[in-house]
């Protein structure tokens, strides 16, 4: 029997506790000893031990000798906490029961939940279970402790979050590393390996994912719709974006958020997509539509330029290798062209694309036809000054301006100047003869056709003069500008040993474009190092192999 006076309990345990020393025994209760552990007496005044009491409506718990607990695990499965109460509906951080925990930085506290019983959450059967807390959804494990990270369950991939997170990303974009990678801050995984992604694996170490209104990770290779929007992933479950070599995206030959894994020389722009640069994921990775300036795919080769490409549902506007090859070349490298009929900021125009979708501006030779692009990409109409040619030199040109052929470089006549596939035809610095759709002509330095010829300097195409030169009959039609081949002489009947007839002076004119070793006349194509003068006789090509531009019957326009 204790000696001291006991006082029957008539406040709960909660008040007992807050009262401290003040109350010293109970008739049948509670009673506090002189370590300042509560005890509980029954009725026959015998001390309670390893035994749940209820008091107040929570329960405590008295362990061998009697004592209440606190703040610690009582039978595996229940937590009382620092006033002894059992937690239930409620959340606890702390080391599981009996855990050793080795390394000094880390605290081995984990996170549980315990239900309205006070039992804690935990799988009963398979890996983990879930439950929802809060309107959010956890995962707890066979010991019940709060899982984070990445988790797979049977076929399903989820994201937990932190380690002081644990619920499921849902309906949602997540930048994430990929599993199985330390974490730099406490040198933790971030949840297990899924998808065998791991980190020595081919996928990127970080990237955007998706998760369903379920929690589950998409991860399937190919296009997915979200939220109205195309998106494209990899096996891993990693959202694609920029270049994208469509024909690999799966786990061992294509896993890279970008083309860097396709085979060099064996991709084409059509096996290739663009998606936007990744951002906050929903904005931004979607299937692109329209123009953006970016650097090339280096699948394709392109990687070291920064262009303008033009998309529709994340394909690259371009020239076919099938049917848009302009018959010129680039030492063992076929060139293509191809223009397309586009808006840029509300302004339609036609645009020019290679084969591998770079917009290409300037000079451009597209089905036997020149065209020129200005700075912007914009194909022009009438007359264009001070267009470059590859070699540096600057000319005049002229555009057709209607009909099918709208754009296209005019050739012949027009306004008493001569041209050739819009390249306007002039001397160096006196009179020249051209050849031009078979029929000769003579323009001066400004390229202004001439009618009447007496006593001039020719330039021959040797680069040499002929002084004061007559022909041997009459030569001009008072009616056109067309020349005659007769005889050439100069004012005492001589003739030059290599040039006596018009036809032998006359200079077929050429263009020499960017991006070829070529040069385009309208008799062939010619390697631009095998011409050693500024001009070319009829001698220097052979049969006609380039179709006559289509002429214009438009009126002049200004410079776009």
């Amino acid at each position: 029997m204790r000696k001291q006076t006991k006082y029957v309990a008539v406040l709960s345990a909660a008040a007992l506790l807050a009262m401290g020393a003040s109350m010293t025994s109970f008739a049948a209760g509670w009673e506090k000893d002189e370590a300042g552990a509560w005890h509980y007496y029954d009725k026959d005044d015998d001390m309670v031990t390893n035994e749940w009491k209820k008091d107040g409506g929570k329960w405590f718990y008295l362990d061998d000798d009697g004592a209440m607990v606190t703040d610690q695990w009582v039978e595996d499965d229940y937590y009382v906490g620092e006033d002894g109460a059992m937690i239930t509906n409620g959340w606890v951080k702390t080391l599981e029961d009996d855990e050793d925990v080795d390394n000094p930085e880390d605290t081995g506290e984990h996170w549980y939940y315990f239900n309205a019983k006070g039992k804690k959450v935990a799988a009963t059967t398979g890996d983990s279970v879930k439950k929802t807390i809060g309107g959010k959804t956890y995962h707890f494990d066979s010991d019940g402790k709060m899982l984070s990270g990445w988790q797979e369950s049977g076929d399903n991939v989820y994201y937990l979050g932190g380690e002081d997170e644990g619920w499921e990303t849902r309906n949602a974009w997540r930048w994430l590393e990929k599993s199985g990678i330390d974490d730099d801050e406490d040198d933790d995984v971030t949840g297990q390996p899924v998808l065998g992604c791991t980190e020595d694996d081919d996928c990127d170490d970080e990237g955007w994912y998706w998760f369903d209104a379920s929690g589950k990770l998409y991860h399937k290779s190919g296009l997915k719709t979200i939220k109205g929007k195309k998106f494209i992933f990899n096996e891993h479950g990693q959202m694609l974006y920029e270049w994208i070599y469509g024909a690999q995206r799966k786990v061992g030959s294509y896993a890279q958020l970008d083309s860097d894994d396709a085979t060099d020389g064996e991709v084409d722009i059509t096996d290739m997509l663009w998606f936007q640069e990744n951002g906050d994921g929903a904005n931004n990775g979607a299937r692109y539509k329209g123009w953006q300036y970016l650097s090339g795919s280096e699948a394709l080769g392109t990687d070291g330029d920064t262009n303008w490409y033009y998309f529709k549902d994340g394909k690259a506007k371009h020239a076919s290798k099938d049917e848009d090859w302009n018959q010129l070349t680039d030492g063992d490298s076929k060139i293509y062209r191809k223009k397309e009929k586009l808006s840029w900021d509300g302004k339609s125009g036609h645009f020019c694309f290679d084969q591998n979708g770079k917009m290409k501006t300037g000079l451009q030779y597209i089905d036997g036809h020149t065209y020129f692009f200005n700075d912007d990409g914009y194909m022009q109409t009438g007359k264009v000054s001070s267009v470059e040619e590859a070699n540096g030199d600057t000319f005049s040109y002229y555009f057709n301006t209607k009909n099918s052929g709208k754009g296209q470089g005019y050739t012949g006549e027009k306004d008493g100047y001569l041209y050739y596939n819009g390249k306007r035809l002039e001397a160096d610095d006196d009179y020249r003869i051209y050849v031009v759709n078979g029929k000769y002509y003579i323009v001066n330095n400004k390229g202004k056709l001439q009618k009447s010829f007496k006593k001039k300097d020719l330039e021959l195409p040797n680069g040499t003069t002929m002084s004061d030169v007559t022909f041997g009959e009459a030569v001009l039609n008072k009616k056109n500008y067309v020349l005659k081949d007769t005889d050439i002489v100069d004012k005492d009947g001589n003739k030059d040993d290599d040039y006596k007839k018009v036809a032998d002076a006359a200079c077929v004119p050429y263009i020499h474009l960017d991006d070829t070793d070529e040069l385009i006349t309208q008799y062939t194509y010619l390697e631009a190092a095998d011409v050693d003068n500024d001009y070319l006789t009829l001698d220097d090509v052979p049969a006609p192999v380039v179709p006559a531009p289509v002429e214009d019957n438009g009126e002049e326009d200004e410079d776009q």
